[in-house]
């Protein structure tokens, strides 16, 4: 509830899903020096079960690989039992949970080939 949403659009690489004229999902990532962190994916309710945050998750790794990083990250609220087994589905596994606010964050990662430079 408090992102700062403007400056997330000037720093972070947010790459929109379209179907036809709808924005049906968005994936935000953050390049690091050795990985990339996904910030956020959003699939707007009317396209939910169409396989677009799977879509989403698959053009992360080939942005990941295309800058050279061999890891992803992302965190979740742990309350999101659904996200964590959908992550864990493709391949992610739990490094830790955290204790934030009134919650617990859990981050997680994945290693992905190295498939360098050219079209993803």
């Amino acid at each position: 509830m408090t992102a700062d949403y403007a400056r997330a659009v000037r720093e972070h690489r947010i790459d929109l899903l379209l179907r036809g004229e709808d924005l049906a999902a968005l994936i935000e990532m953050i390049p690091r020096d050795d990985h990339l962190l996904i910030e956020n994916v959003a699939v707007s309710p009317a396209f939910q079960r169409q396989g677009l945050g799977r879509t989403l998750m698959a053009h992360a790794e080939n942005v990941a690989s295309t800058l050279g990083h061999n890891v992803i990250r992302l965190y979740t609220n742990q309350r999101f039992a659904e996200n964590i087994a959908f992550y864990r589905r493709l391949g992610y596994t739990i490094d830790a949970e955290e204790q934030w606010h009134s919650g617990v964050i859990v981050h997680m990662h994945k290693s992905i080939r190295h498939r360098g430079q050219g079209k993803p």
